[in-house]
C-alpha cells in the first residue's frame, strides 16, 4: 500500500518559528497490515537526521502514537495524516477535512483498509506516485482512472485509457465520466474501492481477510465478500 504523509519536527532548531519547523512530505509504501514501527525511524530521520537507532517517539496532533498497535492506512495514519516527532504537534489547520463530501475506502487488494478523502474537483487514481490515490497495485496502471467531485457533491468516474479496464458495480466504464454513487464498489486491477460519505477524518470500513484472496467488508446488511 501507499500513502502521503507529513513529518514536522517540532523541536527542530526552527521549532520557535513554528511555521520555519522542519517538515517533509514522505510516500510510504508498505505491504498492508505494517506497523508504525517498521517505518518509524526511517520517517524521523527525514526531519531529524540521527542514524535510526531505536524507535522515535512520534504523534498525530496530541496524540502519542504507539508504534507497535498504530497500523499505517488506519486512523490516525491515514493518507494526508501529519506526524510530529518527538513532541506534540499543534493542531493544523485543515478544516476541510470535516467538510470532505465523500472519501474512497480500500476494501480489497494490496491496499485494503485505506482510507482517501475526496475534497473535490479531479482525483487521479493509480499505482504512480504521481497519481492523487496511489495504490499498490502491479495490475493498476500509473494514471489508471480518475473520480471527479463536483460542486454539488455529485461523483462520477471515468477510465484513463488504462491496460486492464475500470468498472463500476461491475460495468465497465470508459473515457466518458459516468456516475460514482455512494455505495458503489470501483474496480480496478486487484483492487476495489467503495465511494462512502467522508463522516470526518477517521471514518474507516471494516475488512477482514478470509484467507482465500478475498476480503470480507461489513456493509450495512452484514458481511459481504470482495474479490
Amino acid at each position: 500500500m501507499q500513502i502521503r504523509l507529513t513529518v514536522v519536527d517540532p523541536l527542530g532548531p526552527s521549532a520557535p518559528a513554528r511555521d520555519g519547523a522542519p517538515r517533509s512530505d514522505v510516500l510510504v509504501t508498505a505491504p498492508a497490515g505494517t506497523a508504525l514501527a517498521a517505518v518509524a525511524s526511517a520517517l524521523a530521520q527525514v526531519v531529524s537526521g540521527g542514524d535510526g537507532s531505536g524507535t522515535p517517539v512520534l504523534y498525530a496532533g496530541e496524540q502519542r502514537l504507539d508504534a507497535q498497535r498504530c497500523t499505517l492506512g488506519e486512523p490516525p495514519l491515514t493518507d494526508g495524516a501529519v506526524l510530529s516527532v518527538g513532541a506534540p504537534g499543534e493542531p493544523e489547520p485543515h478544516p476541510e477535512l470535516d467538510d470532505a463530501p465523500a472519501q474512497l475506502q480500500v476494501v480489497a487488494g494490496p491496499d485494503a483498509g485505506g482510507v482517501h478523502l475526496l475534497h473535490g474537483g479531479e482525483i487521479r487514481v493509480g499505482r504512480s506516485a504521481d497519481a492523487d490515490v496511489p495504490l499498490d497495485d502491479p495490475d493498476v496502471s500509473r494514471l489508471h482512472c480518475t473520480v471527479t467531485v463536483s460542486a454539488d457533491g455529485r461523483v462520477a468516474v471515468a477510465d484513463l485509457d488504462s491496460t486492464n479496464g475500470t468498472t463500476v458495480n461491475g460495468a465497465r466504464v470508459g473515457g466518458r465520466a459516468v456516475p460514482f454513487a455512494p455505495g458503489a464498489l470501483l474496480r480496478i486491477g486487484e483492487s476495489a474501492l467503495r465511494l462512502a460519505p467522508a463522516g470526518g477524518p477517521g471514518g474507516r470500513v471494516e475488512t477482514t481477510p478470509d484467507g482465500e484472496g478475498h476480503v470480507r467488508v461489513a456493509g450495512p446488511a452484514g458481511a459481504a465478500a470482495a474479490s
